[in-house]
């Protein structure tokens, strides 16, 4: 599957995180992770993998049927919550 860099950007706002907070969350720089948002870089497959990662263990499910999109699953995103921080 393709994600966008606007599909990371909604899933955050759907979360409710900010930039750095889901830079930290998935390891990644957030300098990269604001590039990618705004379109100027397509990250590192792996860069990819782990913002994809994080995003879809607190609920967000990405779809690119008829066209991209972003929503979040209620019931995972409330198991992720109830998970003790690491």
């Amino acid at each position: 599957m393709i994600i966008k860099g606007r599909q990371v950007a909604a899933a955050r706002e759907l979360l409710g995180l900010n930039q750095e907070e889901l830079a930290t969350a998935a390891s990644v720089s957030r300098n990269t992770l604001h590039r990618f948002e705004a379109g100027l870089i397509a990250p590192l497959p792996e860069t990819l993998e782990k913002l994809q990662k994080e995003l879809e263990s607190r609920g967000i499910e990405f779809s690119n049927g008829e066209g991209i999109g972003v929503r979040l699953n209620y019931a995972k995103a409330e198991s992720h919550s109830l998970r003790p921080s690491s």
